[in-house]
């Protein structure tokens, strides 16, 4: 008998089963997962409990009149989505397509980190289709640290313990404003006094240093609408005209020859890192080395230090 028999004298286990509690996890409910189909919802409720009749443990609980999954059964669902993904890989590479590799970020870092840097990115990882998420670092961190996600990119206090991190640089933040604001010498507090602004909506950490440099410097900017992201305050400068404040990143949204960028006399600069995962590295034959060749791929000012 070899080491995994056991796992197969015990009726209850098969892959539908684990499919159908993985996506049972991943919709957060047996309704949800079974899309309203009472048919369905009750064959998810007997493999469930088939499952949890197997590993002796429950993997859901009512709360009220909702079905919750356990810590056991999120442990569970993390397993079985590491497998399944290491099966589809193995299967795409049988089939001779390259694997893909998940990288996840926010939005602005995709757009202003990642894809300016993609042809270094695709040289540092080989023969991969690069697949890129967009998500706040949270979830970043949570999809890297359970397999969900093969790299990630968050804020270095962000970052999950148990987890390779490789230093991107910091990023730090500019006041862009069209040209034409610039002029008469008065830099950075002339555009705060005379410019329409936009800025992001209220809540986070930026928002809070933001605020906190506009008392301490008795600025009253002139605002003339609030986004929800800095992508969308990107499009604001260019297409409106309006002055705000972004990361410097920001630069390539902008013609050089119609809006100018002057960095921020604050300290308020994020440090960035790219997350890796062991398992994503073994599971996909990348070599440990590929996390710092990535790295460096997208290292920011100069260099990851």
């Amino acid at each position: 008998m070899n080491n995994f028999d056991r796992l197969f004298d015990i009726s209850g286990l098969s892959l539908d089963r684990l499919r159908t509690f993985l996506a049972v996890a991943e919709a957060g409910n047996l309704a949800k997962a079974a899309k309203g189909d009472p048919t369905r919802q009750s064959q998810y409720s007997r493999q469930v409990k088939e499952l949890e009749g197997f590993f002796a443990v429950a993997l859901t609980r009512r709360v009220g009149r909702r079905i919750e999954i356990t810590e056991e059964g999120h442990r569970l669902a993390g397993m079985i989505r590491r497998q399944f993904s290491e099966l589809d890989d193995f299967r795409e590479s049988m089939s001779g397509r390259p694997v893909g590799v998940r990288l996840g970020a926010a939005a602005s870092v995709i757009e202003w980190m990642v894809l300016p840097k993609l042809a270094g990115c695709r040289a540092a990882l080989g023969d991969v289709v690069l697949e890129l998420e967009q998500s706040r670092s949270a979830e970043v961190a949570r999809g890297v640290a359970d397999g969900r996600l093969d790299f990630g990119i968050v804020r270095e206090d962000a970052a999950p313990a148990g987890i390779i991190t490789r230093k991107l640089g910091r990023i730090g933040y500019s006041l862009f404003a069209p040209k034409a604001a610039w002029k008469g010498g008065g830099g950075i507090g002339q555009v705060f006094a005379r410019h329409f602004f936009g800025e992001l909506l209220p809540g986070g950490q930026f928002n809070e240093r933001y605020r906190e440099l506009l008392a301490t410097r008795k600025w009253t900017p002139r605002v003339i609408a609030r986004v929800g992201s800095f992508l969308q305050l990107a499009r604001l400068v260019r297409a409106e005209g309006v002055a705000a404040v972004l990361p410097r990143t920001a630069a390539v949204e902008f013609d050089a020859a119609k809006v100018q960028g002057m960095p921020l006399p604050w300290t308020h600069e994020r440090p960035m890192v790219l997350l890796a995962n062991p398992r994503s590295l073994d599971r996909t034959g990348m070599r440990p080395e590929v996390a710092a060749a990535l790295s460096k791929a997208l290292a920011w000012d100069g260099g990851a230090r």
